[in-house]
């Protein structure tokens, strides 16, 4: 009994309890924030589908100008083509027929 008399008296005096509070309020706002900041992101990925194809038509230019070399370019075509969607390329497979 002694023991729970002096933890409610060490909780009573000491600013543990508010401290504990205002630490877990803090946490609670960083972690909205945080889901925020995600939802966002994922929200910016949807809107730009057609980035990649966007992105490698831009780069197709600069190749023409002469600004990027061949192989320049198809170092970067070769990493912005792996991010497209495998779905959309067995659409395409299908259109050949046997």
């Amino acid at each position: 009994m002694l023991a729970a008399n002096s933890f409610r008296d060490i909780l009573s005096r000491s600013q543990f309890v508010p401290t504990i509070a205002v630490l877990l309020g803090i946490l609670a706002l960083l972690l909205l924030a945080g889901c925020s900041i995600r939802n966002r992101f994922l929200k910016n990925e949807s809107e730009n589908p057609n980035e990649p194809e966007q992105m490698l038509l831009l780069y197709e230019e600069m190749r023409r100008q002469g600004k990027l070399s061949d192989s320049e370019f198809r170092s970067i075509k070769n990493q912005v083509l792996p991010t497209r969607d495998p779905a959309n390329e067995t659409e395409g497979d299908d259109q050949d027929g046997p």
